[in-house]
């Protein structure tokens, strides 16, 4: 992976991270109101973190 690939897969996180936040009156997104999405959600949310901190130090440390 390069390091550009590692940069999209933490946008992509971010973008999920903050997609996926309640609003003001508590209530989830539309696609968080099901029980398995709330239990689903935050790992995929953690793959992409790890995968794109991953990608960026394998870029890093094989220059």
């Amino acid at each position: 992976m390069s390091l550009w690939s590692g940069f999209a897969f933490l946008v992509i996180a971010l973008i999920l991270s903050f997609v996926g936040r309640p609003n003001r009156a508590g209530e989830h997104p539309w696609f968080l109101r099901f029980d398995t999405a709330v239990v689903l959600f935050p790992p995929i949310v953690l793959v992409f973190y790890a995968v794109g901190f991953a990608a960026i130090l394998n870029a890093w440390l094989t220059k």
